[in-house]
Order: C-alpha cells, then sequence, then structure tokens
C-alpha cells in the first residue's frame, strides 16, 4: 500500500513540475517510464529494510558483545538477606534463601564462640553487605559438609578476571585486603588461592586487621609456648580453644588428604606432622573439624 502513495506521489510531483500526460503521446512509454518509477520505489523499500536489518544486527551484536564483557564467568544473581557472619551469609537466589560459605578464606567466629577479630569482621560484613545485590560464583564444589553452598561473591559482574578487577569487586577478596580473614584454601575450590596468598601478605605487611592485633599478642607474649597457649575468649571470658599458631600468627596444624581421599590433620609433636605435606594449615583443632578432617591418630 505505501508503495502505490509513493507512485501517487511521484506523478503529483511531475504534474506540479509541468510535465503532464497531456504531453506524452506514447502510452508504451509511458507505462514503461511508471514500471521504472515502479522498480524504483521496490529498490528503495528493499534498501530501507536492509539498512533496517543491518542496524538491528548491529544493537544485537553491541548488547551480546556488553553482555560477554561484563561477565566473563558464570554468575548466579542474588539478594544479601542476613549475614550471619564475617564469611557466611543467608542469600535469596530467585526467591529462594541460601546460607551461603564465602569460599577460599577464613574469618574469625562470632556466633557459637567469639574469636579475636571476629566480630568486627562480622560488623564488616553486616554493613557491606546486607540488602545488597551480589553475584555468586561457584568453583568444583556445590556445597560443604553443613549443605552450605560454596561460593565467591562479586559486589558487580567483573568485565575480565584481572587483580584489579579481582581486588575491588569480590567481596572474598576484600575481606582479605582489609585483614578481616585469612587465606584458607579446600581442595578442589582453589581458583583464586594465589591472589588471596598475595593479598593475605599485603594485609600483614600492613598490619591491618587481625593482623595488627596478631603482632600486637607477639609482642606482649614473652615466649613461643606462651604464644601456642592464647587463647579464645568468649563472653564470659573462659578459655574455649588452643591456638597453634607461629610468631607470625600463621596456623601450625597441617591438614592432610591421603591417597584414599581421607581428610587427616596433625598437631605439632605428633609422630607424622614432620613428614606430611600439607594442603592446608589451621590454627585450632575445631577449626580442623569443621573443615571435615579428623585428628591424627599418632
Amino acid at each position: 500500500m505505501k508503495k502505490y502513495f509513493i507512485l501517487v506521489f511521484l506523478v503529483f510531483c511531475l504534474l506540479v513540475s509541468g510535465e503532464t500526460f497531456d504531453g506524452i503521446t506514447n502510452i508504451q512509454d509511458n507505462f514503461e517510464r511508471l514500471q521504472s518509477y515502479d522498480n524504483l520505489v521496490d529498490e528503495l523499500i528493499k534498501i530501507r529494510n536492509e539498512e533496517s536489518d543491518l542496524k538491528r544486527l548491529e544493537l544485537y551484536d553491541n548488547f551480546f558483545e556488553e553482555k560477554l564483557a561484563i561477565s566473563p564467568i558464570k554468575l548466579e544473581e542474588g539478594v544479601v538477606t542476613r549475614v550471619i557472619d564475617g564469611d557466611t551469609a543467608e542469600i535469596e537466589i530467585e526467591g529462594i534463601p541460601y546460607r551461603v560459605r564465602f569460599i577460599g578464606i577464613n574469618t574469625p567466629e562470632s556466633t557459637t564462640r567469639i574469636e579475636p577479630y571476629g566480630q568486627e569482621a562480622s560488623n564488616f560484613t553486616k554493613e557491606y553487605l546486607t540488602g545488597k545485590t551480589v553475584y555468586l560464583e561457584k568453583d568444583v564444589s556445590e556445597t560443604d559438609i553443613y549443605g552450605r553452598l560454596l561460593r565467591y561473591i562479586w559486589l558487580e559482574p567483573p568485565k575480565e578476571i584481572t587483580d584489579e578487577e579481582i581486588r575491588t569487586k569480590m567481596f572474598n577478596a576484600i575481606l582479605v585486603l582489609e585483614g578481616y580473614a585469612e587465606v584458607a584454601t579446600y581442595p578442589p575450590d582453589v581458583k583464586y588461592q594465589e591472589y588471596f596468598i598475595k593479598y593475605e601478605q599485603e594485609a600483614r605487611e600492613k598490619n591491618v586487621g587481625l593482623w595488627g592485633l596478631q603482632k600486637k599478642i607477639t609482642q606482649d607474649s614473652t615466649s613461643l609456648s606462651n604464644l601456642t597457649e592464647a587463647a579464645t575468649i568468649t563472653d564470659s571470658s573462659t578459655i574455649t580453644q588452643k591456638l597453634y599458631i607461629d610468631e607470625q600468627g600463621r596456623g601450625l596444624i597441617k591438614g592432610n588428604i591421603n591417597w584414599q581421599g581421607e581428610k587427616i590433620y596433625h598437631l605439632p609433636g605428633g609422630v607424622y606432622y614432620d613428614r606430611t605435606d600439607p594442603e592446608v594449615w589451621f590454627k585450632t583443632e575445631e577449626e580442623a573439624q569443621e573443615a571435615g578432617f579428623r585428628k591424627s591418630l599418632r
């Protein structure tokens, strides 16, 4: 229908310009001329449609390029409805609440027991995440032995996986950099282990957060034995757990996974301690047991 309106318009233009059909004596010429106009209109419509298609394709390409740039990894979107402690939160994903453990790191406890700097870590996470939309990344494991989802928590989707993106957008990394968490690697979830180790070293060198606290403990201790007897204090100020740490505050309990896949931890002074190459270090026996390790029989 549009095509015939265009034809009428062209004829009108001819009439206005002074060229009338009265001046055209050859009907066949007139027909061929109109046919040419008709073909021209068809071509114009075709070109217009092709340009429109190209523009649409360009928009689609730009859209998907942006999506790929924003999400180089597979992410789940969720909303933090409740923070349980420094490294654990309740996150609602597609309307369903899940308890989520931030993998690759460990903050001091602040729930069933209170560890030094545990409340500070919990408060930091609450202030940073409560009510916020976050993006969850899975490594290898789906859940831990307690049924909690194991995830890296991104504050916004990374455009690419780089040191700058990780240290500014991944909350697991931010906790380590700010001194609220230490590295806690449990194979096979080791994707960002090297980054976390680097960030912990930065936090140690700056004496921020719990590392500043550890430095004070070290300075106040008169011997290594006093340091390893340092205690976790509960609200009633009673000793609830023995810490095994060195002068830099690093855990001394060795966590090993044997050839059968059994998780075993070894205390300093144990028969197999010196000959064990650990996959992970712990500061307390309770921490090792929570990670699924049992105590060595010797």
